[in-house]
């Protein structure tokens, strides 16, 4: 047995063990040599010797099994070639080359071809070749055209005669042909339409023989046998296959030229017989038989070479044909017309005419961009290379991913490059207005995303690039981080937004999907998440090594950086994927963001650099700077880990007119510089600071030249990238000045010992004081307001100004409000900050305010508000599994927000400054303020958002806007304002409109106008009979409770005015959730230690609150108690607690107050039947809180406010309410509580009754008086009650023509469940409808008679 060396065995002992092993002899080695590219040819298989001399493996049963079928069956392997069946060993797949043998009884001579003067050879016709028959012996082959060609020129000299023989029949008929002696029998022709023998010669032959044996057959019937057995033919098979038998014949007669003809001369005399073999290229032969009992005949060729033309459905002119069909047949290869490619070699057909409002596929050419259906493009744009609509340029979308699916490498790249352009045209809404459904969700739902993953895997540069675009334009949008780019850093609290799905932003479905995804494979994770599943199949890693490897043009890094600023986007858990990714941010540092920035000062422009490795690029700092947005931690991993304030210092530090970059790129890069810089003070990262401390002569310069040499009125668009770095070096100065102000806090905490946040362990945390005191900054504010006083003034005297400009004096703005808020915390502050804050306030706000430029800003407001736009939401072309920001909106504007010409950089701004400054000094002087408040030019802007539908409310950048009406409405609370009752409902509309992160608004909104009486003042008034005294007093519904309910409006009102600031409390504790309100208002404050993240992550709805607003503390607890058992069986005692009872009349008493008195405002963009569905959740969140007198006089008071004016005839009947699943099932819910705790009341008695008015469907009536009939003798509504809220005519008209329900109405009042005295309106409408029905059969019967 053989055994392995051992390490202490000797070279002596090795040699040893080899002569050893080779004296043993033969042995089988442990490996064989297989020789490729071999095959087993049959003489070596039937000797049982393979080709390299070792036994031929066994073969198994069935092996053995088809080769003896095959063998009885004489069917030939045509698998085996002809070299490996031969004797002589050869090499079947690529051996050496070897000349080819002429046979020895042909020559060639010498050739000598002649030139030809025009350059081509010359075609050959058919016709020159027609007098070659007579070198073809009988017997012979037909020779190929090029042989015809040579004998003709004498170069090939023919020594042997071919012949070739048919054989007959035993009875001397042919094998192909059969002559019948009945004449009936000749129509079947001579071969069979069905059975077909196909290219073998011996198959078909044997069709042949099958043919002529049914024909026999036949012959041996008489005619009336025949036509018998015939009808039970046809009587066996279905009518589709006798239509496919017949089609089968109808084919085949259309497609021969002739059919066989016999002359009836008699059997031996076969002359001028014509076979037409359709599988032989339709050569034509002519058999002629000396002697019909001999065993052979001779054939022969004829000259004549009869044309199958193919012709198409659509016939066309011969006139319009390239070649007529009959001077095709004089020219070579052309002995098959193909009428179809003639067709095609036509000019283009036009396309149909459309219809009246007929849509069309749309077709792109290579730009993206949608071609008119009757557009006329020349066919040298390749436009047309289509097999559908020959006539219409471009490509539809399945053609495109044909393209892209393609092997040849140039179709790939172009139907990447038009799909990235769609993709282009598409995100920026080209397409929303002419395109259903969307271009986006269509490209999606087709599979691009995995065509677009594959092509990044494809190592031709024209592939991975092109799939590298065109995923950027798919994941991205260009418009969306545009507009981010200009709301920064005026974006109040300059938080950045989160983009991820729809699955992601719920945070049900998020969580089953974390459950669930190790068991979905990558495309159903692609349904659901695009960006999720790009992640888990590794892109990430592909564009790593894209750009460590490959390293790619400008264009293509660019898009990377993009793609991977979109995965971040997502969500906190892809940002905290890529940022531990190995090497991933390192090689984006070392390579885009080089320390060393010496090959910028050669002189050499990076606009002529064919590679941007060692450049600095904006897009990557822009990387960092989400990356670092997203949270603490990943910004203090990229300023330890990565180092990246280093680069930072060297890129604010640059003098753009030093550098080979174009002047615009370097000013950018500075810009985007500080961006990064102000994310990181956020949180009060200790490099940073040192970072302000280090550079602090270079800011103060950098503040000087601003003060000195830049305008706002002079030179604007040359300045324009002055003013958006400008913009930025405050912003950082802003954090800065954040970041200092908490020095003497933390300070004082640390002396004392004291915790300040709370860490992971769960114990209070002592922090260290920050680097930056507050006294470090000193020389900052003065030259910020300085400037901000100088730019201010200009803007006075300026009549137009940009966008940037605006934006620079917002920063200023941001920064002095932020210093003079923090100051006030501060051990300097004293009476000298409210000397400076009343010189700011007078010598520079106050004439700000009464300018005409400052008229002509807020006079721009409404042609610039997102809530006064009618435009629909860009979102709305975005599929499910993907989300954007939506910031061009549907139809391809942008929002009104940032138009250039917008006023809001700087409004939003220096409305904060506004409420800053008077809370400090309330003293301050009120009559420019006031004329701002009262101005003509605000109060059409507000009366408009009040009248508006708010389409945009829940676009992210709208919260802009709502934050300036919000500081609106506070400045109007501390200074007072005339038009009190505008402010109020402007702030009812407000509360529907604050988006997630912003929760602190809503206490701002409620305690400061909503529920501040001097905005109310009004309802005081109407409480005390003074200021409406048309009100009327409806008569109560009856309670079964010992206390009535009251129906005055004017007692309704007066609780609601001496309980109003109970009503402020209760919705603010109620509507607001504690958590979110911390989170907001440590944003709003900007204290760095607290911060953990500046990004508003996406979620399921966007907006904290909804159009019904008052009615979410009662819809809250409904949902709780159906999806929690404990807290069912909590809110099913039979007596509900004191603070639910007092939840629900505030909440009862704030939607009274919205329908009664705000009516036009509210019911501009809610509907009453959800109001009305709202309202009834009241009966379903506990067994008695209903009976409540105060509750019920406001469900009553609420109700009669959304049924006035014919709103009962308006109301929805097919959507459900959230909740349920249907209206149906609502209502069956509904009562089954009113039969089990309702006691009859009259209220709960009166929301049953809505559903059951005419126009509602049938469904609800038959369930009340059929499964659910129980509940009737409950009702004890009389007629004249329920007029006061529907009218009865609702119930009565049109009569009911059911006869199911006409039954349930006799029934209920035959068996006396519904009588007159107990249930009087119930009887009435029950015998009002039995009595119409019975009348009009009558009337039935008397006109049938």
């Amino acid at each position: 047995m053989l055994r392995r060396p051992h390490a202490s065995e000797t070279d002596d002992d090795l040699l040893k063990e080899e002569e050893e092993l080779m004296a043993r002899g033969a042995f089988t080695p442990s490996a064989k040599l297989v020789k490729v590219n071999k095959r087993k040819t049959e003489e070596s298989t039937s000797h049982g010797v393979a080709g390299d001399g070792a036994p031929a493996k066994a073969s198994s049963k069935f092996a053995q099994d088809r080769a003896a079928k095959k063998k009885k069956e004489g069917i030939v392997d045509n698998t085996v070639l002809t070299e490996a069946a031969s004797q002589e060993k050869k090499v079947c797949v690529l051996g050496r080359i070897v000349e080819r043998v002429v046979p020895a009884d042909q020559s060639l001579r010498e050739w000598h071809p002649t030139p030809s003067p025009d350059g081509f050879p010359k075609v050959h016709r058919l016709s020159n070749l027609s007098n070659t028959k007579s070198g073809l012996t009988p017997g012979m082959n037909k020779k190929s055209l090029y042989m015809q060609q040579l004998e003709k020129q004498g170069l090939v000299q023919t020594n042997v005669q071919h012949c070739i023989s048919a054989t007959h029949t035993s009875d001397g008929s042919s094998a192909a042909i059969h002559l019948s002696q009945d004449s009936r029998l000749e129509v079947l022709g001579t071969h069979s339409y069905i059975v077909k023998g196909g290219r073998n010669p011996e198959n078909k032959l044997e069709a042949d023989e099958i043919h002529q044996e049914n024909i026999s057959r036949l012959s041996s019937l008489s005619h009336t046998e025949r036509m018998k057995e015939r009808e039970e033919l046809l009587a066996n098979l279905t009518q589709e296959q006798i239509t496919f038998l017949q089609s089968l014949r109808k084919k085949k007669e259309s497609s021969d030229n002739g059919i066989s003809s016999i002359d009836d001369s008699g059997p031996s005399d076969y002359s001028n017989l014509t076979v037409d073999n359709e599988r032989e290229d339709a050569k034509s032969t002519t058999v002629k038989c000396e002697d019909s009992k001999n065993e052979t005949c001779r054939v022969r060729f004829t000259t004549d070479v009869k044309m199958n033309e193919v012709l198409d459905d659509g016939q066309i002119p011969e006139s319009e044909l390239p070649i007529p069909p009959a001077e095709a047949r004089k020219w070579l290869h052309m002995d098959k017309v193909d009428m179809e490619k003639l067709q095609w070699m036509t000019n283009m057909p036009k396309p149909r005419p459309l219809k009246n409002n007929e849509g069309f596929i749309a077709r792109f050419d290579f730009e993206g961009n949608i071609l008119p259906y009757n557009s006329d493009l020349s066919y040298r744009e390749a436009l047309h290379h289509h097999g559908e609509e020959p006539g219409r340029p471009g490509y539809t979308l399945d053609e495109l991913f044909i393209f892209i699916r393609s092997q040849v490498l140039q179709q790939r790249h172009l139907g990447l490059r038009t799909l990235a352009n769609i993709l282009r045209n598409a995100k920026e809404g080209f397409y929303d207005l002419v395109v259903s459904p969307p271009v986006i969700q269509l490209i999606v739902e087709a599979g691009a995303v995995i065509l677009l993953r594959f092509a990044l895997d494809d190592s031709s540069l024209l592939v991975y690039g092109e799939a590298v675009r065109g995923l950027y334009y798919l994941i991205c949008s260009e418009p969306d981080e545009l507009c981010l780019a200009m709301a920064q850093p005026w974006v109040p609290s300059g938080v950045e937004p989160g983009i991820s799905s729809d699955i992601h932003a719920s945070e049900k479905t998020r969580q089953e999907l974390d459950q669930e995804e190790q068991e979905l494979k990558d495309f159903e994770v692609m349904k659901l998440d695009i960006i999720r599943a790009l992640v888990r199949m590794d892109t990430h890693l592909r564009l790593r090594y894209l750009l460590e490897t490959i390293k790619p043009s400008p264009q293509t890094v660019i898009n990377i950086l993009g793609i991977l600023q979109r995965m971040v986007r997502h969500s906190l858990t892809a940002a905290w994927t890529l940022t531990h990714t190995p090497h991933l941010i390192s090689t984006i540092v070392e390579n885009f963001l080089p320390h060393n920035l010496s090959p910028l000062l050669t002189g050499e422009s990076v606009d002529s650099m064919r590679s941007v490795y060692g450049v600095p690029l904006r897009h990557a700092l822009c990387l960092l700077r989400i990356i670092a947005a997203k949270g603490r931690q990943l910004a203090a991993i990229l300023v330890n880990s990565h180092q990246i304030m280093s680069q930072i210092l060297a890129y604010v530090s640059l003098e753009p007119s030093q550098l080979s970059m174009p002047l615009q790129e370097a000013l950018m890069l500075s810009q985007e510089a500080y961006a990064i810089w102000a994310v990181l003070l956020t949180y009060g990262l200790s490099k940073p600071q040192e970072a302000i401390a280090s550079f602090y002569p270079l800011l103060v310069k950098q503040l000087v030249f601003y003060r000195d040499k830049v305008s706002v009125n002079e030179e604007t668009d040359k300045n324009k990238f002055n003013y958006d770095v400008g913009s930025h070096i405050i912003n950082a100065l802003t954090r800065a000045v954040n970041v200092a102000a908490t020095h003497t806090l933390l300070e004082n905490k640390m002396k004392l010992n004291q915790g300040t946040v709370i860490g992971a362990d769960g114990k209070a945390e002592v922090l260290k004081p920050p680097e930056l005191a507050w006294n470090d900054l000193s020389d900052f504010p003065h030259l910020v307001e300085t400037c901000f006083a100088k730019w201010l003034t200009q803007l006075t005297q300026s009549s137009e100004t940009t966008f940037s400009a605006l934006r620079l004096i917002g920063s200023c703005c941001i920064f002095l409000d932020a210093y003079y808020v923090k100051w006030k915390d501060q051990v300097s502050y004293s009476s000298e900050a409210y000397v400076k804050i009343l010189n700011l306030h007078n010598n520079t706000i106050a004439p700000f305010l009464r300018s005409l430029a400052f008229r002509r800003l807020i006079g721009d407001l409404s042609s610039h508000s997102s809530f006064v736009s009618d435009f629909a939401s860009g979102t709305d072309r975005d599929p499910n599994n993907l989300g954007s920001l939506g910031c061009v909106t549907f139809g391809g504007e942008v929002i009104p927000l940032l138009r250039p010409s917008s006023p809001h950089p700087v409004l939003l701004p220096f409305s904060n400054l506004l409420v800053s400054l008077h809370t400090l000094h309330p003293t301050l002087e009120d009559h420019s303020t006031h004329a701002f408040l009262d101005s003509e030019e605000i109060s059409s802007y507000l009366e408009k958002v009040c009248l508006s539908c708010q389409l945009l409310s829940p676009q992210w950048l709208t919260r802009i806007e709502t934050h300036f009406i919000c500081n609106v409405l506070q400045l109007a609370s501390l200074k007072g304002c005339s038009r009190r009752k505008l402010y109020h409902k402007t702030a009812m509309c407000m509360m529907s409109c604050i988006h997630k992160g912003d929760e602190c608004l809503i206490k701002v909104l409620l305690s400061s106008v909503i529920c501040a009486p001097e905005f109310t003042s009004d309802l005081t008034e109407i409480s005390t009979q003074v200021g409406d005294l048309a009100l009327i007093d409806y008569e109560p519904l009856k309670s079964p409770a010992i206390i009535q309910p009251i129906l005055s409006p004017v007692q309704l009102t007066k609780n609601i005015c001496k309980s109003i600031k109970s009503i402020e409390s209760e919705l603010i504790s109620c509507l607001v959730s504690k958590k979110g309100y911390n989170a907001s208002a440590v944003l709003k404050s900007g204290v760095p230690f607290i911060i953990n993240g500046i990004t508003i992550s996406q979620t399921e709805f966007p907006l904290v609150l909804d159009k019904y607003w008052p009615m979410n503390p009662i819809k809250h607890v409904f949902k709780t108690s159906q999806q929690s058992p404990q807290s069912q069986q909590q809110h099913s005692s039979d007596q509900s607690s004191p603070e639910d009872l007092l939840t629900v009349t505030r909440c009862l008493q704030m939607a009274y107050l919205v329908l009664k008195h705000r009516r036009k405002v509210t019911l501009n963009t809610t509907n009453v039947t959800v109001w009305i569905q709202h309202l009834s959740l009241v009966f379903l969140v506990a067994n008695d809180i209903f009976l409540d007198t105060n509750i019920s006089s406001y469900l009553q008071g609420c109700i009669i406010e959304l049924l006035r004016n014919k709103g009962y005839a308006n109301l929805d009947v097919n959507s459900p309410p959230e909740g349920f699943n249907s209206l149906i099932m609502w209502y069956r819910k509904m009562l089954e509580q009113f039969m089990s705790v309702s006691y009859g009341d009259s209220t709960f008695a009166l929301f049953l009754l809505i559903p059951l008015q005419q126009y509602w469907p049938v469904d609800y009536r038959k369930m009340l008086w059929g499964d659910m009939s129980g509940a009737l003798q409950f009702f004890r509504l009389t007629p004249e009650q329920v007029e006061q809220f529907i009218p009865l005519q609702q119930f009565l008209e049109p009569d009911e023509e059911d006869e199911g329900m006409i039954i349930k109405y006799r029934s209920g009042v035959g068996s006396g469940m519904v009588t007159a005295t107990r249930n009087a309106f119930f009887q009435r409408v029950a015998t009002h409808h039995v009595r119409q029905y019975f009348q009009r059969e009558a009337e039935k019967r008397r006109t049938s008679a």
